[in-house]
């Protein structure tokens, strides 16, 4: 007489079996999630920065940086590391920056990263927006140029 093997512990292993990729691709998910969160974010924060630049902040360079590193909250994972510059780009022949030039802010940072060695990182997770606004009013001469630096 033959016996028939017995089922106990296939859906075990099924289980198994499916569930690594599933893992996978909902902390792909969640980890793509936060990176696309803090890259709006850091546009956000350009945008809102270019345009407080435009329309009358004396601030100094440092002050300017606290003041966007400030602004960006929890979205970025350490607010040390968190970037600004700022340039102001005068008509030619100028010195001056006067309504009607151009500045521009850039703000890097870097997303939150949660260290899964199978879901691979865009750029490792450095993110970089840049944003321009047009001058429209500044009550004092502000400094023209800004670094890429930290606050």
């Amino acid at each position: 007489m033959v016996r028939s093997r017995s089922d106990d512990g296939a859906s075990a292993v099924e289980f198994a079996l499916v569930m690594v990729p599933l893992l996978t691709l909902f902390f792909g998910i969640l980890q793509y999630g936060l990176y696309f969160w803090t890259m709006q974010g850091g546009v956000d924060a350009a945008r809102r920065a270019a345009r407080t630049a435009a329309v009358g902040t004396t601030a100094g360079c440092t002050d300017f940086r606290r003041q966007v590193a400030g602004s960006l909250g929890a979205i970025s994972s350490d607010a040390t590391k968190v970037k600004v510059a700022r340039t102001y780009t005068t008509q030619a022949g100028s010195t001056t920056v006067a309504p009607g030039d151009k500045v521009e802010v850039t703000v890097q940072l870097a997303a939150y990263d949660l260290n899964l060695p199978f879901v691979p990182f865009l750029r490792g997770g450095l993110i970089s927006s840049t944003a321009s606004a047009r001058v429209d009013y500044l009550p004092a001469a502000p400094e023209r140029s800004c670094t890429l630096a930290a606050p």
